[in-house]
């Protein structure tokens, strides 16, 4: 049974992401319905009401499969790791070894992801960063759902292949989800979002790799919004010297 609810858990989340994005997309395309959709959009109550329902999606749906899946997702393996477990001097041990990895990894992923965005803006075809005004709470929230989902789409698969080909199965998992997104792939054609859509794609392979090392959803989420968080920071103050450091695209 544990087996079978597994990927009913799984093969679910991703058929509902499948249609909700279709269908959305469906609707935004169609006249009749976009300006209904915009002027939803520009209310209040949208993005709070909208921030809810991912968060819904992401994280209250791994949550549930763990407590009502019948083992259908195995806490250990998510990467819901102790503080301190029964021997407290082996998890402190463990915890460091962790870290390091983890900041590791996340300097590593920092570097390139710096360097590809700083070449990019000074040769023009980067328009201003889609989310540099973000704040640092929904930074955060953002880097709970992505990495708790992420890790959900990893588990099944670990259980039947072994950590490392069932980690890197999850992200082809993670990257089907995001191929069959309409409002994934627009994004990536215009200026101003494909660094969002490109950065995502990055934290979801580095994500893997933190949890190949380190199997710690906490490290992966707190590497993820930070750096999220320090992209953004940078960004605003590139956005500012703009004018007098970006050449003007013809």
């Amino acid at each position: 049974m544990a087996e079978s609810e597994r990927w009913l858990w799984l093969g679910g989340s991703l058929l509902l992401a499948v249609i909700a994005t279709q269908v959305a997309w469906w609707l935004w395309r169609r006249e009749k319905s976009r300006t209904t959709l915009e002027r939803a959009v520009r209310s209040p109550f949208f993005a709070p009401l909208y921030q809810l329902v991912w968060l819904l999606y992401t994280v209250g749906l791994p949550i549930a499969a763990l407590i009502a899946g019948h083992d259908a997702v195995v806490a250990r393996l998510l990467g819901l790791q102790p503080l301190v477990g029964l021997d407290p001097a082996a998890s402190w041990n463990d915890w460091a070894r962790d870290v390091g990895w983890a900041v590791a990894l996340g300097a590593a992923a920092w570097a390139v992801l710096v360097a590809g965005w700083r070449a990019t803006w000074r040769s023009g075809r980067l328009g201003r960063p889609e989310g540099a005004q973000t704040p640092a709470w929904a930074l955060l929230l953002a880097a709970v759902g992505h990495e708790t989902h992420w890790a959900f789409y990893r588990n099944a698969p670990v259980v039947v292949l072994g950590p490392y080909w069932g980690t890197w199965a999850g992200l082809g998992l993670i990257a089907l989800e995001a191929a069959l997104n309409p409002w994934w792939r627009s994004d990536l054609r215009e200026r101003e979002r494909a660094p969002q859509a490109l950065l995502r794609a990055g934290l979801a392979v580095l994500s893997a790799a933190i949890y190949l090392q380190t199997t710690n959803l906490w490290l992966a989420v707190l590497v993820h919004w930070l750096i999220t968080w320090g992209l953004a920071a940078w960004a605003r103050a590139l956005a500012e010297r703009a004018p007098l450091t970006r050449p003007e695209v013809p």
